[in-house]
């Protein structure tokens, strides 16, 4: 259901194609909310039906014809709607193998949950990169868009560039941490408490 609405506000920033929506997606919000074209694709689709959307098609000289869709005012009152109404509680990821892995790990030897925790640490630090280059195109997507204010958009896109790059910072931390106690191991004395 959230698809439909990240969809609906990046179309109240202006009409666009699929693929332009799946592109834009991808540099602004895929670090929150990801969807294939695919999933895009079937959802403008959904969207049109329940009169939140409409679309034209454009001719194309030098390619295929574009289906550009564009927000309709039942859409925008739909999309108003969804951000007023505050759920009293938010869904939370409640499925973490790799935590499942760790809570099993005394199974494994020492070296081999090093490892694991190294990769995590790896992967974490790729998507931090990610996200900052996600926020390095913040900039050139705001000045596309015919919005009251880039500025305060910007603000707002921030603030969300900013949990996952916290987050992610604290779970590299927290990694971190975790090798160091494993590699200061021994069967008598070990402080869990730091």
């Amino acid at each position: 259901m959230s698809l439909s609405y990240a969809m609906l506000g990046l179309l109240t920033y202006g009409p666009m194609n699929g693929y332009n929506l799946k592109k834009i997606f991808d540099k602004s919000i895929s670090h929150v909310w990801a969807a294939s074209l695919s999933q895009i694709y079937r959802e403008l689709s959904t969207l049109e039906k329940k009169g939140y959307v409409t679309s034209i098609i454009q001719k194309q000289e030098d390619g295929p014809d574009k289906r550009i869709y564009s927000i309709t005012d039942l859409g925008r009152d739909a999309f108003q709607d969804w951000l007023k109404n505050f759920p009293e509680q938010l869904s939370f990821y409640q499925r973490d193998e790799f935590m499942l892995r760790i809570f099993f790990g005394s199974r494994l030897e020492k070296k081999e949950i090093i490892k694991e925790f190294e990769h995590f640490i790896s992967q974490k630090l790729d998507h931090l990169k990610k996200l900052n280059e996600i926020e390095k195109t913040f900039n050139i997507y705001s000045s596309e868009f015919t919005v009251e204010s880039a500025e305060k958009e910007e603000l707002f896109w921030h603030f969300t560039i900013k949990q996952g790059k916290m987050t992610l910072e604290v779970l590299i931390k927290w990694a971190e941490e975790c090798i160091k106690q494993l590699e200061e191991y021994n069967s008598s004395k070990i402080n869990l408490k730091k």
